[in-house]
């Protein structure tokens, strides 16, 4: 009779402990996954913080804490991940009354890119794991990896080339009409600048400064199309660290620069367009476009996109094409762009076994300086 009672108070005690379960079970339960960085480049680690917290009596002994990622954020430890087309995580995290947990995991930004954590599954069961509950949590946390900086042996050398075609221009066109101001002589001012009355005076050279007829900047033009069979995506990926290169070595030297791509925004689908500024956000809103910048989707050709602004009526006083594939209309189309400009630069990246005879430094396509820049050769 005992033996039956003692049954029957255990039937009853898992009953109610399975009825307190599923009404309770994920009352007071929090989860959450957060990048503990913003932004990182190419090859930088980060972490990634999951916390939860069980803020009630039940515990939840096999609480497993699942989300995905794309596969390129690497982490350190593999255990519990599964890679795929995507990156699985499931962590077991039993937790206790009133408990929270964080576990750090650590990750590899291998490329380029933008990752985001937006939904988390957690499946836990029963005090007597009788029974098993499900829950989705939307979750909120972004990473942007920047490209990082090309370390091609020669593009500093085609940077220096393209500034002193900039300051060229500047020099030649400014507007000797419209007065802005006296200042000290240098070795590169022409003889036509001084001020003879100031100098005078002073006792030093002194020049006149005249503002610019025209508003100068840089424009890149950043090609992701490849229209061979053998789709080199490094060379696309080359593309863009030498586009960040040349954003930020000529906003710190005070050009405003603006970038137009056939690439599109992995968030808005838009191609990239980023109108011409300068300063250290100019940097940053160029960074996050870099980052978020698509190449394996279809992408219309770069020439399209070049005549568009011709037919805009756009002008610059140098430009420069990046673009690792190379034919007669893109040539064609980016020349008739480039007719008026001071200064015009055409950088190819290519692997050594790809660079054929007749293709040198310096190469020209009219008045364009075409410049293959091998990717073995980094500084």
């Amino acid at each position: 009779m005992s033996l039956i009672i003692l049954c029957a108070a255990a039937l009853a005690c898992l009953m109610l402990t399975t009825l307190i379960y599923d009404k309770y079970w994920k009352h007071g339960l929090n989860v959450s996954v957060a990048f503990q960085k913003r932004q990182i480049e190419e090859g930088q680690h980060v972490v990634l913080q999951e916390k939860v917290e069980n803020r009630k009596i039940l515990p939840l002994l096999t609480l497993t804490v699942k989300f995905q990622m794309d596969r390129e954020m690497q982490y350190v430890e593999t255990e519990n991940t599964n890679r795929t087309d995507r990156q699985y995580r499931n962590d077991c995290i039993p937790i206790m009354p009133y408990q929270r947990v964080i576990r750090s995991l650590e990750l590899i930004g291998t490329a380029r890119g933008f990752y985001s954590v937006d939904e988390i599954s957690v499946v836990a069961s029963d005090l007597f794991f009788q029974k098993r509950y499900v829950r989705d949590y939307e979750n909120q946390t972004r990473l942007y990896v920047y490209p990082a900086r090309s370390r091609l042996k020669r593009l500093p050398e085609a940077f220096q080339r393209l500034y002193g075609e900039y300051l060229t221009n500047r020099l030649v066109q400014e507007d000797p009409f419209e007065f802005k101001g006296i200042r000290d002589y240098t070795s590169a001012d022409p003889m036509w600048k001084i001020n003879w009355k100031a100098s005078a005076r002073t006792g030093n050279l002194k020049v006149n400064q005249f503002y610019d007829t025209a508003k100068y900047h840089l424009t890149i033009f950043l090609n992701v199309e490849l229209r061979s069979i053998l789709k080199r995506w490094d060379l696309i990926e080359e593309s863009i660290r030498i586009t960040r290169n040349f954003v930020e070595d000529f906003v710190k030297k005070g050009v405003p620069v603006r970038v137009v791509s056939n690439g599109c925004d992995r968030l808005t689908h838009r191609e990239i367009l980023i109108e011409e500024g300068a300063g250290g956000g100019h940097i940053t809103v160029c960074l996050k476009q870099l980052a978020r910048l698509e190449t394996g989707a279809d992408v219309r050709e770069m020439e399209k996109v070049i005549r568009e602004q011709r037919d805009r009526g756009r002008s610059d006083s140098v430009a420069v094409l990046i673009s690792a594939e190379e034919n007669e209309e893109l040539a064609a189309a980016y020349r008739e762009y480039v007719k008026g400009a001071g200064g015009a630069e055409w950088i190819i990246p290519v692997h050594k076994d790809m660079k054929k005879d007749g293709r040198a430094a310096g190469k020209r396509y009219g008045n364009i300086r075409m410049e293959y820049l091998v990717m073995e050769q980094m500084i």
